[in-house]
């Protein structure tokens, strides 16, 4: 057997720069953060030759081909791995909320397959090819950090060059600016999941007429960048430049917000929070706020007491914590 985990992401800043559409003319800058909180991949040899897939539902199929779980038939397919495997999944947060969910799904399967086969599996390696499986071989109108922000620890930086070169960099915080961010942060969920694809359909074929509000979002992800390595932490500055990057991203399409999250958001700031943005594609999924931890209770009290977690960094990016060699039989 072998066992996987990767994390879920929050991207703080610079989500949109990361579209080949666009980094490709003028370069893209994402600020993102791996979170402790994980997705699990188990796989093992089945005693027969069929496939067992469970996660939020159970599949047993004959082959690979008949899978229903799209990421799965994919990387089995290109992997030729066709019967006999019992493979399960597990997440600690749901799909459809913004956490790059289904990049920590991709990335956690090519990990577990690479190791399957005893290939390298380098955070680098994961990232790129899970790019590969996302946006050419299913066709997802997505850009491409996720598939970084899960691969790598921590928070980073990462570049996204003309040249469709990729630099992660990560970003050392002090440890008393450590303790702040994670401190005073909260991941607070809308209660509404939705199907990135769809948001991002309509954002990318607005690619065009959101050019300028996404070299706004990129300037204020290199303004950040300087803010994070000062010390102490400007968690109230951090915070406006959440806000003026929602504000911009709220434009780029209908679905992007709606009354419900409108609302969410304006409780936050009532209730003190120095500022805050939806995460992932929008339309639902989980919204960070910047907000003194004091007034934390409060806030969440105000909005009906939602679910939430603080942003707390993972440190491992994706990693194999299980692995049986003696199921190497292939």
């Amino acid at each position: 057997m072998i066992i996987t985990r990767t994390p879920y992401r929050a991207s703080l800043i610079g989500g949109g720069t990361d579209f080949p559409a666009f980094f490709r003319e003028r370069g893209g800058l994402v600020i993102s953060a791996a979170l402790n909180k994980h997705f699990y991949i188990s796989m093992a040899r089945r005693f027969d030759d069929s496939i067992c897939l469970s996660y939020s539902k159970t599949e047993t199929v004959q082959t690979a081909e008949d899978l229903e779980h799209d990421i799965v038939r994919t990387v089995l397919a290109r992997y030729n791995l066709r019967s006999g495997l019992e493979i399960g999944m597990i997440g600690e947060v749901p799909g459809g909320t913004g956490l790059g969910s289904s990049s920590a799904v991709t990335v956690g399967f090519l990990h577990t397959v690479r190791t399957f086969f005893g290939l390298e599996c380098s955070a680098d390696t994961l990232a790129k090819e899970s790019v590969i499986v996302e946006t050419e071989l299913l066709g997802k109108p997505i850009g491409w950090q996720d598939q970084f922000g899960v691969a790598f620890p921590g928070l980073k930086r990462i570049l996204f060059n003309r040249d469709d070169t990729v630099q992660v960099d990560p970003i050392e915080l002090a440890a008393e600016n450590r303790t702040a961010l994670e401190t005073h942060s909260l991941l607070v969920y809308t209660g509404e999941t939705r199907r990135a694809e769809a948001v991002l359909s309509g954002q990318s074929s607005n690619m065009d007429a959101n050019q300028s509000g996404l070299e706004a979002i990129r300037r204020i992800a290199q303004d950040m960048m300087t803010v994070l390595q000062n010390s102490p932490l400007d968690l109230p500055l951090m915070g406006s430049m959440l806000n003026e990057s929602w504000m911009i991203k709220r434009t780029f399409a209908a679905n992007v917000a709606n009354p419900e999250i409108d609302e969410l958001y304006q409780s936050g700031i009532a209730s003190g929070a120095w500022g805050g943005k939806l995460l992932g594609a929008g339309g639902g999924g989980f919204m960070l706020f910047l907000v003194p931890a004091e007034q934390q209770a409060a806030m969440l009290s105000r909005m009906g007491s939602p679910p939430a977690f603080p942003l707390v960094l993972d440190s491992t990016g994706s990693q194999l914590i299980y692995e049986d060699e003696s199921r190497r039989d292939h």
